[in-house]
């Protein structure tokens, strides 16, 4: 057996510190919306490990909206999704969404890792994804869930150098910004689609 690919990808690792990661990021998946009611039938992310998970939670309206258990999911690579917004006395969907694009995983990569290193005694035992919904617009999320009423929060000195940690949409803890994009918008559902009856 030739041991020589093995051995140089492991010299590679330790002198310049280049990996790939096969730990998951989290298990648990929120879906919601901070500007009212939204349907989401379909909502998959790929990572980069070739698995992936589902975040069409159905009906949403609130950050950070409904949660499931995920199984795991690595570093997110792609997003395919169909999402509608209700009217507001939520009877009617009146506009519909889709998108399907890749993510910038190693800029997520970087931020998960500024994230998880951003708290002085704070672990990640708690992480969340988190797809949100605005219309046409669609972020995805990754937060520790560190509250600080009832945790210690503090951040380490000069934690966040890039400024990728912020606070999140309800101001409750810290996120940072996986994906943040715009899907197709239509007044009708699109040919093809869950909401395609």
């Amino acid at each position: 057996m030739n041991d020589k690919p093995f051995i140089l990808f492991m010299f590679c690792s330790l002198l310049t510190g280049c990996s790939i990661s096969l730990t998951p990021v989290t298990s648990i998946g929120t879906a919601g919306s901070t500007t009212g009611y939204h349907s989401i039938k379909l909502m998959y992310i790929k990572d980069t490990q070739g698995g992936g998970a589902s975040f069409a939670h159905g009906a949403v309206n609130s950050y950070s909206g409904a949660s499931a258990d995920i199984g795991s999911i690595g570093i997110p690579e792609h997003i395919d999704g169909y999402w509608a917004k209700y009217h507001a006395d939520g009877d009617e969907l009146i506009a519909f969404y889709r998108i399907s694009t890749s993510i910038d995983s190693n800029l997520a990569k970087q931020k998960i890792e500024a994230l998880r290193n951003y708290y002085r005694n704070h672990r990640a035992l708690n992480t969340r994804i988190r797809v949100v919904v605005d219309s046409e617009r669609v972020r995805i999320l990754y937060s520790m869930n560190c509250y600080s009423y009832r945790m210690d929060c503090t951040p380490r000195e000069n934690a966040d150098p890039n400024g990728w940690v912020i606070r999140s949409p309800d101001n409750t803890t810290e996120v940072v910004v996986l994906f943040d994009g715009n899907g197709e918008a239509s007044d009708t559902p699109f040919p093809g689609s869950p909401y395609d009856k």
